[in-house]
């Protein structure tokens, strides 16, 4: 075999290596792409959670969020809210 014939062999196996080397890319960018969703599907159970063992609603929710640039009035809302119970 010639040294041509053997570096023609070798670039032939370097494109097949790099083939399969994309194609795993492509399978783990997919799988961690799914695992991200499965993050945000857990942080979405995670919120629904936490509001039910503290007994607010979505609105409460969303009252506190509309509050987050006034501690004093957040504080205020939640000490309602504890005084209800």
């Amino acid at each position: 075999m010639t040294k041509l014939e053997e570096l023609e062999k070798k670039k032939e196996r370097r494109e097949v290596e790099a083939e399969k080397a994309e194609q795993q890319v492509k399978k783990y960018q997919e799988s961690a792409k799914l695992k991200r969703l499965e993050i945000k599907q857990i942080e979405a159970e995670i919120l629904s959670e936490t509001l039910v063992q503290s007994g607010l609603t979505l609105s409460d929710l969303q009252e506190l969020i509309g509050l987050k640039n006034s501690p004093e009035q957040a504080s205020a809302v939640i000490q309602e809210d504890e005084g209800e119970n």
